[in-house]
């Protein structure tokens, strides 16, 4: 059985090697992704890889030996390399860490998807044979597999958070994903979350809802989970990847959203053996930003602000090839679970843009300089409403000087990676102010000093003296020394968040309130026990307690706050 399915991978092989499309992908993803590092004579791979499983595989298949590695490790015929032999690694070591390997004739191309494909990036050069990480089943005449390795690329929290749609396209060309079977995977994230504030009440950590504490308190800590997720990823057909999401999180906004959700539903069609061009359709992160997080468990304020996420299907077109990306997305106008939000409900009213390229330089081609962009045509800080969710809108009451206009976001950001050191700046800001960042009375009417003309309107901004954009600043960076034989995550991550302006507003209670500029800035660490379970610590320093609801009634941007978070990754 084991020899017809070597011979079948090999005319597999052969057939693939044969589509004149699949040389053009030359570069292997952006980010960060260094596995396989092509060049038509000669390559770099890593050892112990399941690049270097396969081009073994070829070797034994050709001198008649059957390998018990997948059948696209199969040798076509003609196909001649040489091998040297390398140490095995464990976990993310590997010794050496590259295998010269001489090839006579072109190999195929193989593909290590958007960001490196095995987030987070510090063991993006230590991959391993996808298969080692397979465990297989028959349900019913169906393979039912499980891949740590895809499971780490899609339910990252912190990484890849708007790369997902080509990593299964990736995952698929370079063996991770075998054809015709259904990948069941598991995500768990969480741990304890310790905070204290200067002023009662103020905690101003983000990606956590304040719900978890009593208004009086100045010190908090909570056992939490972030997220526990399942998925389940389809591979019938050569040109059909299907994905679901289902999860549950402690951390979801009070009793207006549901702790178990269908966060992803989708289809990608596309191939990238034969053609650079893909689509998707369905319930997914909208490609609009980058929004990675160095932290081992907190979002970034760039992540925590701008990161689109819909709620209704999302059709979006795109172009992956010599490592330039672009897709182009459109989904309906209404409010999307995050960020999303134009005027019309029920009619395609919004869409987005994005577009990144990657340069690769240095000895085997393992260093990275990437640039990337986008836009997203409308956004929730089109009004001066802040109710944050579905059900806040729906029975909740507008101000009643309601303020609403198109209010368009921007990004850009850029990125170096190489084996020891990452590091990366971006920055998104809305085109025009946040209406609700408008210094207004309670009823939601400027005040008197932000109209050009006092007698004039009040909802238009023309006549509305305020120039203030909502934007972020995320500079962050990262070392990732072996300890033990593996690499670990030290990170520096610093936000700095533009709100409004020094106003000095009083609220109707009589208090003075300000919500000018926000700070976060974290120290991580995090080590990999192995490829299943990821140990992570952080300090996070925060000045500004600006919640996005309701911010002119309680925001103070002088409030200070320590945190101490500590929790872990695991995957299957």
């Amino acid at each position: 059985m084991k020899h017809h399915t070597l011979l079948g991978g090999a005319a597999a092989l052969a057939l693939i090697i044969a589509v004149p499309v699949a040389a053009t992908h030359q570069n292997i993803g952006l980010r960060g992704a260094f596995t396989g590092q092509v060049d038509m004579q000669q390559t770099y791979v890593p050892a112990a890889s399941w690049q270097q499983q396969r081009l073994q595989a070829q070797l034994n298949a050709a001198q008649g030996y059957q390998y018990n590695y997948a059948p696209a490790y199969a040798s076509t015929s003609g196909y001649q390399t040489s091998y040297q032999n390398a140490a095995p690694s464990y976990g993310y070591a590997a010794a050496p860490d590259y295998v010269h390997v001489e090839q006579t004739q072109p190999r195929i191309q193989q593909y290590a998807g958007l960001r490196g494909l095995s987030a987070p990036r510090s063991v993006a050069y230590d991959r391993q044979d996808a298969s080692t990480f397979d465990r297989n089943y028959d349900v019913g005449g169906i393979t039912v597999r499980t891949n740590a390795l895809h499971s780490r690329d899609m339910l990252d929290w912190q990484e890849n958070i708007t790369g997902k749609t080509v990593t299964l396209l990736a995952n698929r060309a370079n063996g991770t994903l075998q054809p015709n079977s259904v990948y069941l995977g598991g995500g768990f994230k969480g741990g304890l979350k310790w905070q204290t504030t200067e002023v009662d009440g103020q905690f101003p950590i983000l990606s956590r809802f304040p719900f978890f504490s009593d208004r009086t308190d100045d010190t908090a800590g909570v056992f939490a989970i972030d997220n526990a997720a399942l998925s389940f990823t389809s591979t019938f057909g050569d040109w059909t990847t299907m994905y679901l999401q289902t999860e549950y999180s402690e951390t979801e906004y009070g009793s207006d959203q549901d702790e178990f959700q269908l966060r992803k539903a989708y289809v990608v069609f596309g191939n990238l053996e034969k053609t650079p061009f893909y689509a998707a359709f369905g319930r997914k992160t909208i490609d609009f930003g980058n929004f990675d997080s160095y932290n081992a468990i907190t979002h970034n304020e760039g992540a925590h602000y701008f990161n689109a996420v819909s709620d209704q299907p999302v059709l979006e077109l795109g172009l992956y090839s010599n490592g330039f990306k672009v897709s182009a997305s459109a989904f309906s106008g209404g409010r999307q679970l995050r960020v999303g939000l134009a005027g019309e409900e029920n009619n395609i009213g919004n869409y987005a843009f994005n577009a990144e390229k990657e340069f690769r330089f240095g000895k085997s081609k393992r260093h990275a300089f990437t640039l990337g962009g986008g836009y997203l045509h409308d956004s929730i800080y089109r009004d001066n409403w802040t109710a944050h969710t579905f059900l806040g809108r729906e029975t909740g009451t507008a101000p009643a000087n309601f303020i609403e206009y198109r209010n368009s976001l921007v990004n850009g950001f850029a990125e170096y990676n190489s084996p020891f050191f990452d590091a990366m700046v971006e920055y998104t800001t809305t085109l025009k102010p946040w209406a609700a960042a408008i210094p207004q009375s309670a009823d939601g009417t400027p005040l008197p000093q932000f109209l050009i003309d006092p007698t004039g309107s009040t909802t238009d901004l023309s006549n509305i003296d305020f120039d203030e954009n909502l934007s972020t600043l995320v500079a962050q960076a990262r070392i990732k020394p072996r300890v033990f034989g593996r690499r670990m995550n030290i990170a520096a991550v610093g936000s700095w968040g533009n709100i409004s302006d020094d106003t000095g507003n009083t609220t109707a209670f009589g208090t003075t309130t300000s919500f000018e500029k926000n700070q976060q800035h974290v120290l991580s660490a995090e080590y990999p026990i192995n490829d299943y379970l990821e140990f992570g610590a952080e300090y996070v320093y925060n000045k500004g307690f600006i919640p996005f609801v309701a911010p002119q009634l309680v925001s103070n941007d002088e409030t200070q706050a320590h945190a101490v978070n500590v929790g872990f990754k695991a995957r299957f």
